[in-house]
């Protein structure tokens, strides 16, 4: 009774780091020469369109990047009938760059694919180790993460060979990326390091910004959330400095990841809040998917998981719109969390058997790695522990592989807990012992505050009440200084048993009322009927609980009224069920009955 079964672990914390964008060849300023002729006329009209495209270009909203295609595609067609490949290619990449931008992936492939040729043929090798570049970005954003290192390759050597520094900072920043997202967090920083002097040798702040916002996300991954944050501290205001927006927003929502982490939910939303509006303006459905979904992450913890889900289905019709598969199939993990901690547990199976394909195919081990500890999560709650330590024992040396030692804490205190089900106690503890450290290690307070929860209930289950007292008091002020209210309520009923083995039965009673108020509170912000009557019978035991610490209470002090208690608080919990069943049924009750009635109604919901 009053468990914590494993850690309910929601996707791997949605780190999406700064890609360096669409570097493309700067605008051509065309000067007319000589007399007026129907070629020089065509010319004119072909610079005046890509003059105009350049000023909505640069205005940076999503409607205003459409606006510049129409414009840019009348250039492409005047440049045609001139037979001015130069610039046709140079159009194609531009306009390839706003559908890349704009998350159109396959369409910004055919025009660098176009383009690609022509300066081959022209022999421009500086533009070619562009176009290659940029052809690698939309891979590397596709999960196609070997096809993209294929690309880059390609385009390294002969930004080298020109001397065309900037671009070559920008290819090994983009490797750099790909490693990280394979995992290779130390191969990745090596990339990185390369590329920052040579972005800060030419001036070039909006790429060492997206750099440093990189290097940043390697040192959040490793768990040094300190160092991370000096780096996004560095990135931000070179962004600012140069109008990056689409930076600007990535850094600040990677400032709100890493205060999430560290427990401050409310500082994490507030750099959410304005890192949303600025990836809207400059339409990075992308990015916003991604602000959207580590917002509803920030809900869910905070126990609102309703507000929670809103936020998860504004962001996956985003994913799936850009061809985010692994942002899609994160987002379809955070929503199955979501139905687990509701006790929904086939729903949530659901979204998280739709979310694994996802991360194996575009190879994403470090979120294929948290869906399949949450299955496990699933099949634990479900009794089913053998499958459970299955899916387990397959997590596990994903995250070792990628370096995720906040997921490895998790599972090792996830295969403890089934261990701990299944009377193996001694083996329980094992797990746990392994899982604290190296959450302690990456700061991760509610990891921390889980293992240590456990811990103590295993201690309760040896019959060394006062020692597991020890460990959920440790657990108590850490999942209230992380704002995690429903773990909270977790401990404090755990604290509550623990008292009430000790004899000290009002201790208990104090503990258990503060845990039934967040219950209570929490279950109000639950908008669906059928969620809440979910919510309400996965915690049915914990009243059931304080019905019997009730009647302890009353048979040590017949006279205070605790018997009367027992029975307001049995027919209140009796009297919601029979309302939620109703509901669910359709059935209108209401029709012709007394308004005090209906006001008591009102009271018990």
């Amino acid at each position: 009774m009053g468990k914590l079964r494993g850690c309910a672990w929601g996707l791997g914390l949605v780190l999406l780091l700064s890609e360096v964008g669409v570097a493309m060849p700067e605008p051509t300023i065309l000067v007319q020469q000589g007399e007026t002729t129907t070629p020089d006329q065509t010319r004119a009209a072909a610079q005046r369109a890509f003059d105009e495209g350049w000023e909505l270009y640069q205005q940076g909203t999503a409607e205003s990047l459409r606006q510049a295609i129409e414009k840019w595609e009348v250039t492409l067609t005047l440049s045609r009938e001139l037979g001015d490949r130069g610039w046709e290619a140079a159009t194609l990449v531009w306009i390839g760059g706003i559908y890349d931008a704009l998350g159109e992936k396959q369409q910004a492939l055919e025009y660098y694919e176009q383009s690609l040729s022509f300066f081959q043929a022209l022999g421009d090798r500086a533009v070619e180790a562009t176009t290659l570049n940029n052809i690698g970005l939309v891979y590397d954003a596709l999960g196609e993460k070997q096809k993209a290192l294929e690309y880059y390759d390609r385009s390294l050597p002969l930004s080298q060979a020109v001397g065309d520094r900037a671009g070559e900072a920008i290819t090994l920043n983009n490797i750099g990326l790909v490693y990280s997202a394979l995992g290779e967090k130390q191969r990745a920083l090596e990339y990185y390091e390369q590329s920052l002097p040579l972005s800060q040798a030419v001036g070039d702040r909006a790429v060492e910004a997206i750099t440093l916002t990189n290097i940043g996300g390697v040192y959040d991954a490793l768990g040094e959330k300190q160092k991370a944050l000096e780096y996004y501290d560095r990135s931000l205001p070179l962004s600012q400095a140069v109008g990056d927006r689409a930076g600007e927003a990535i850094t600040l929502n990677n400032i709100g990841l890493v205060y999430s982490a560290l427990g401050e939910k409310q500082k994490a939303l507030e750099y959410y809040d304005r890192s949303l509006p600025l990836s809207q303006a400059v339409g990075d459905r992308a990015q916003e998917a991604t602000t959207l979904n580590n917002i509803g992450l920030v809900y869910s913890a905070l126990g609102e998981k309703q507000r929670a889900l809103d936020y998860y289905e504004q962001a996956l019709p985003l994913r799936r719109a850009v061809g985010d598969r692994a942002g899609e199939a994160n987002t379809l993990t955070s929503i199955g969390l979501v139905y687990s901690d509701l006790g929904e547990k086939q729903r949530a199976l659901e979204y998280y058997e739709q979310a694994l394909p996802l991360s194996q195919a575009v190879g994403d081990r470090a979120q294929e790695a948290v869906t399949l500890n949450n299955i496990g999560l699933v099949y634990s709650a479900l009794g089913e522990k053998q499958q459970a330590l299955n899916y387990y024992e397959q997590s596990l040396p994903l995250s070792q592989a990628v370096g995720d030692r906040t997921g490895v804490a998790r599972t090792l205190n996830n295969i403890g807990s089934v261990y701990d089900a299944l009377g193996e106690k001694q083996r329980a503890l094992e797990y746990y012992e392994q899982s604290l450290p190296l959450s302690q290690a990456v700061g991760d307070r509610t990891g921390v505050a889980r293992t240590l929860n456990n811990i103590g209930s295993v201690y309760k289950a040896l019959g060394e009440p006062q020692k597991a007292l020890e460990y959920y008091e440790q657990s108590l002020s850490l999942f209230q200084a992380v704002g995690d209210r429903a773990k909270e309520a977790t401990s404090l009923i755990n604290i509550a048993v623990a008292e009430r083995d000790l004899g000290n039965l009002q201790t208990a009673l104090t503990h258990i009322q503060a845990a039934i108020t967040i219950i209570e509170d929490l279950r109000t912000n639950i908008g669906s009927q059928e969620l809440r009557a979910s919510y309400f019978a996965q915690n049915q035991h914990r009243y059931e609980f304080y019905i019997d610490l009730l009647m302890r209470l009353h048979r040590q002090n017949p006279d205070s009224g605790y018997d009367s208690k027992a029975l307001h608080i049995s027919e209140r919990a009796r009297a919601r069920g029979l309302l939620e069943l109703l509901t669910e049924a359709n059935a209108d009750i209401r029709q012709g009955v007394d308004p005090e009635l209906l006001e008591r109604e009102r009271t018990l919901q």
